[in-house]
């Protein structure tokens, strides 16, 4: 009795000290604290899919440098992303609030920029979000139709086919955001194990039964079918299949206000998941190669997904293909599930802060469910909108998914420079989280964080293919562009009279 008497003792003393520091930023308590570091970091885990959305991009990378494209690009994106995770989750850990960047950028920037730099790194990360998750809910729906296309030879695919798919998979997500929330936590510990156990199946299975490559192939014999006359930058462009796998482990710092000790946990959430789904992947990476086959026999696959032709050759059956397949599938659905959580959050706080239109509808919490279920539900309609798009001009759509590097990197970038300018020479002490990093150290990985982020930004707008055309250009920096000419648009014609900056009150600051 008395150690049940202590532990409820100490739950509440938590609860009291997040609300508090929560109350120190300027904000109220309105979520309820259920996740764990342990389900959040399987939320981001899943949400993340390294292993699952390599499978994805193994073609693109065999023609845009080949197999050692992909692996040491991996390995050298892993060992950036940890340090961007570190860098964000020192911040993160000083400002445990579901706005994440936009919230820390209002907090680390000087006056005469706050307001402007704060609303924009807030509208580019939720465009970001919302055409990631939108992409994981597009690989699911597309995925399920290939499955039919694997085991039904006389089935023509039709593209409103794919798009109720996709539907329909958000459709799953958002119900289990509104009246599975409570199980949530439970889901994402479950759908963890299922990400760790699934790796090692398939792993053993291409381990065992599918014809090898040589080492020589995987790790050391370039190709460049691209049509790029530099090899260097044929390698180069295939950035995006190595950065794609590594995006979505900011949605820890967006559920802070769903957890206890979020000054702790988040930053370990973020990196823990970057670390972990790196390792995994890297493994995955290399068992995959060694197990491709022909690459023309790969991007000629009936059902559009190389990886599902691996499995068949592999097992030699579709049935076996067909189940291999499925887990990656599962993990697709439950990325979403994550997807439009950390969205809706970041959704809710952005409007929190009256940043978007119809703010105050928006920012509304429902008091018996303690969940932004309005914040849910626009996000859903908005990534519901693009299926329109998809069935109109698949190009159009997939560039609008391509915006998910430059809208999450680049959200990424502010705040950690920033945090080099204005924050780590400034800050007292006592002002940093419980997640610190020493300041030489702390330092390095800032600036290799942004030296990436800079590359990948870059290099992710080229075309993966030459000479252009219609179909392979890479519309993504002119969905940025739109993006945030639109953002701008609202923000100096109504968006700035009402947007309430994040403030941060920095006596009361000694956390």
């Amino acid at each position: 009795m008395a150690n049940g008497n202590l532990e409820k003792m100490e739950r509440v003393s938590t609860s009291a000290s997040d609300a508090d520091r929560l109350a120190q930023m300027g904000h109220v308590q309105e979520l309820r604290r259920d996740f764990s570091i342990w389900s959040l970091g399987a939320l981001c885990l899943c949400l993340m899919a390294t292993w699952e959305a390599l499978s994805t991009v193994v073609a693109t990378a065999l023609t845009t440098g080949g197999a050692p494209c992909l692996f040491w690009n991996l390995l050298i994106s892993v060992i950036c992303t940890v340090a961007i995770a570190c860098s964000l989750g020192e911040i993160a850990s000083i400002y445990p609030t579901a706005g994440g960047q936009y919230h820390w950028v209002a907090a680390l920037s000087p006056p005469s920029t706050r307001a402007v730099a704060s609303w924009f790194t807030g509208w580019i990360n939720v465009g970001g979000q919302i055409v990631l998750t939108a992409s994981a809910a597009f690989a699911a729906g597309l995925q399920l139709q290939s499955l039919i296309i694997l085991n039904d030879d006389s089935y023509v695919p039709q593209r409103y086919q794919g798009m109720l798919f996709y539907w329909a998979v958000l459709l799953y997500a958002t119900l289990m955001n509104i009246w599975g929330s409570r199980l949530l936590p439970t889901a994402n510990l479950l759908a963890g194990i299922l990400h760790i156990a699934g790796f090692f199946a398939i792993l053993i299975v291409l381990a065992v039964m599918a014809p090898k490559n040589t080492a020589h192939f995987v790790f050391l014999e370039t190709t460049n079918a691209s049509g790029w006359s530099s090899e260097g930058v044929s390698w180069l462009v295939g950035l995006l299949s190595s950065v794609y796998p590594l995006l979505g482990y900011d949605a820890a710092c967006h559920l802070a206000e769903e957890m206890p000790h979020a000054s702790r946990n988040v930053p370990l959430a973020m990196v823990g998941s970057v670390s972990v789904n790196g390792l995994l992947g890297l493994g995955y990476c290399i068992m995959l190669l060694f197990s491709t086959g022909p690459l023309d026999e790969l991007l000629g696959t009936k059902t559009g997904f190389p990886f599902m032709q691996i499995y068949y050759n592999t097992t030699q059956s579709a049935a076996g293909a067909t189940v291999m397949s499925l887990i990656l599938i599962i993990i697709a659905m439950i990325a979403t599930v994550a997807g439009i959580t950390s969205t809706s959050r970041t959704f809710w706080a952005f409007s929190r802060d009256k940043a978007v239109p119809f703010h105050d509808f928006f920012s509304y919490v429902n008091p018996r469910s303690q969940i932004p279920v309005r914040s849910i539900l626009i996000v859903f309609f908005l990534q519901l909108l693009l299926g329109f798009i998809y069935l109109g001009n698949s190009t159009a759509f997939n560039a609008i998914l391509s915006m998910a590097i430059l809208g999450l990197y680049a959200s990424y970038f502010i705040p950690i420079v920033y945090f080099l300018i204005h924050g780590r020479p400034k800050l007292q002490a006592h002002e940093f989280g419980v997640f610190r990093l020493s300041k030489p150290l702390g330092v390095v990985l800032n600036l290799l964080a942004c030296a990436w982020l800079i590359v990948a930004m870059i290099f992710s707008t080229f075309p993966t293919a030459m000479p252009v055309t219609p179909q392979n250009m890479n519309y993504s920096s002119v969905v940025m562009v739109g993006w945030t000419f639109l953002g701008g648009l609202y923000y100096f014609v109504r968006g700035r009279k009402k947007f309430e900056v994040p403030v941060v009150d920095r006596e009361a600051r000694g956390f």
